[in-house]
């Protein structure tokens, strides 16, 4: 009988290796998952990061118009000053113009949340 007292002829004990091979196999697929999940919330993160951009954006374009027509009509339908319109709420947002007649510009602001956009337009 050989040492390792088994007779020859059997076949060696796998009963272990089955065991490591399941372990290796679901670390794997844990480690695919939690990596599928990051990606997610990334992705995620950066879509609504672009929708509060494109609110600002529309905000700032919001407040350029209504400042043109206050200009245009002589009106001054929020009472800031022709053209000048103080921090108006609109949807999940704000917006503000100024306008500085000395160079004929409109400043507009437009926020939604963390995200700040401002465009100045020249008008005559």
């Amino acid at each position: 009988m050989p040492i390792s007292g088994r007779a020859s002829g059997e076949a060696p004990p796998t009963r272990g290796i089955a065991l490591i091979t399941l372990i290796l196999i679901l670390f794997f697929l844990g480690a695919i998952g939690a990596s599928l999940i990051g990606m997610v919330y990334s992705r995620l993160l950066s879509i609504t990061l672009e929708i509060d951009r494109l609110q600002a954006q529309y905000l700032v374009e919001a407040g350029l118009a209504q400042g043109l027509y206050e200009i245009k009509t002589g009106l001054d339908v929020f009472g800031g000053g022709r053209g000048n319109i103080p921090v108006t709420a609109l949807g999940p947002g704000a917006y503000q113009v100024i306008i500085d007649p000395k160079s004929s510009t409109l400043t507009a602001i437009g926020v939604v949340r963390d995200v700040r956009r401002v465009s100045v337009v020249k008008y005559e």
